[in-house]
């Protein structure tokens, strides 16, 4: 009895004994479609799909187009709506890990639209508004045969943005739909439809821009400008409204002084000549990177840091943990802190770490998908690292040019034979003679520099690591202060 009372203890101390050691996992598994309710239903009918591992699934498809996936009620339950473009056929759900297809099809029932009213005229851009019955079975608005866009869509109510069309006259208003076997078309005979087009124009003009000095056209309708030219040479366009633009030439432009003809592109093939000539000047020997130095990023308050992790290498921006959702496209890599050092981390290596980091006491990754565009692994902002080893004799030839001063531009040419970044998230040690340091990770005394390249941007850098300004918290060291240089 002795024996068998310590074999349940153990067995208890198992199960409950390392309660706060437990990690829970959460897999995703690919779904299963076992059946649904309705069978049948016209566009916008809501349909409840039974199965299992429904929880993560991320699309759903009826028949060859894509339906709308409206409440992940349970793993176990589902609710998709039809769009106006679905046709009968078979349900199909997915995830990142799998799909599966209903046994039967699911049948769209197609009703005739009737429109009671046609507008005769609308401004390109300006919203129309059609009113009818069985308006949500209407696939496409054609405008002289150009698809316009669908705003909003109602069984009574149809609002589309009227397109440009380059006919002076009447054109023909279209309405297409699918009538379970074919596309039907309705509307008036003939060309019944005046497309009224409005042109961008300049009172006041500036006679030359400086570059980093925007300069402001006063006019009216510029709103509709798309683009602006000096010559061959886009401009870029800061602010804009209907009676003001103000432009500036583009940061990568270095080409000297140059004079052309001041034209805007509207309508996106429409152009308009604002200046016969306009005058730009630019130094042509401005160096073509931003530079940076003493840049101090700051892990996790838990390790000491202050939460200020995330770098925007164009502008220079440190970002803190509760700025980091809204500024998630222009971060370039982040700083995390490991037991023993810190890792510069590429944001597309960092799904497993961003959910660490808080704001004001809560994560700042709900888990949602709402990140991916920043960490997935292969969509993500894909910033890698190499260390330059002052021992290679072409990576010293980098290291000596950034010293000196000497660099004019960082093109991937500038690198030479340099074998381009790979590592996702190198470490930084104090010293190479740490323990656990390998010549792939930076070190303040050896290997401080190293070429940074976000191949999403396309955008090089040079990044010289310069101190670690805080002792260990709990293992960890929380800071890094670095150096960079950054391609404009």
């Amino acid at each position: 009895m002795k024996t068998k009372s310590i074999i349940i203890l153990f067995v208890f101390a198992l199960l409950y004994g390392c309660e706060n050691t437990y990690i829970p996992t959460h897999e995703v598994l690919p779904p299963t479609l076992l059946d649904f309710v309705p069978k049948q239903g016209e566009v916008g009918t809501e349909i409840t799909v039974i199965g299992e591992n429904l929880q993560r699934v991320d699309s759903i498809w009826i028949g060859d187009s894509m339906a709308t996936l409206l409440y992940r009620i349970s793993n176990q339950k589902l609710i998709a709506k039809v769009r106006s473009g679905n046709r009968t056929g078979k349900i199909r759900i997915s995830n990142v890990k799998g799909s599966s297809v209903s046994k039967g099809d699911f049948v769209v029932n197609y009703a005739v639209p009737y429109i009671n009213h046609y507008p005769t005229e609308g401004t390109v851009n300006t919203e129309i508004v059609i009113e009818g019955t069985n308006l949500h079975f209407i696939d496409s608005v054609l405008v002289d045969n150009v698809s316009a866009v669908i705003i909003a869509q109602r069984p009574n109510e149809l609002v589309f943005r009227v397109p440009f069309s380059d006919v002076e006259g009447c054109v023909t208003l279209r309405f297409a739909y699918f009538d379970g076997t074919q596309t039907q078309q309705i509307g008036e005979p003939g060309a019944t439809f005046m497309v009224l087009k409005q042109a961008p124009k300049v009172t006041s003009c500036p006679e030359s821009l400086t570059k980093y000095t925007p300069v402001t056209l006063i006019g009216e309708h510029l709103k509709l400008v798309d683009s602006l030219f000096v010559g061959d040479q886009p401009l870029e366009i800061k602010l804009q409204s209907d009676d003001e633009l103000t432009f500036d030439l583009p940061t990568n432009y270095f080409a000297g002084n140059m004079s052309g003809s001041l034209t805007a592109v509207y309508y996106g093939i429409k152009r308009v000549v604002f200046a016969e000539s306009f005058q730009v000047y630019a130094d042509p020997d401005e160096p073509r990177y931003y530079s940076y130095t003493g840049v101090h990023l700051s892990a996790r308050t838990q390790s000491g840091g202050d939460e200020l992790p995330f770098f925007d290498a164009e502008s220079g921006m440190v970002i803190s943990s509760c700025d980091a959702a809204a500024n998630m496209m222009i971060i370039d890599f982040m700083l995390y802190d490991q037991a023993g050092y810190v890792q510069l981390y590429s944001p597309n290596n960092s799904a497993n770490t961003i959910k660490n980091f808080k704001c004001d006491g809560k994560t700042i990754d709900p888990q949602d998908g709402s990140w991916l565009k920043f960490y997935d692994v292969n969509d993500g902002i894909m910033t890698y690292f190499r260390v330059l080893k002052p021992e290679v004799e072409a990576e010293k030839a980098i290291i000596d040019a950034y010293d000196a001063g000497t660099i004019v531009e960082l093109t991937d040419e500038f690198f030479g034979e340099i074998v381009p970044p790979v590592s996702k998230a190198p470490r930084v040690y104090r010293s190479s003679v740490d323990p656990g340091y390998s010549n792939s990770h930076f070190s303040l005394d050896k290997y401080s520099y190293g070429w940074v390249k976000n191949y999403t941007t396309g955008k090089n850098g040079i990044i010289k690591v310069t101190s670690m300004p805080k002792d260990a918290v709990n293992g960890r060291i929380p800071d890094l202060i670095f150096d960079i240089i950054w391609s404009k």
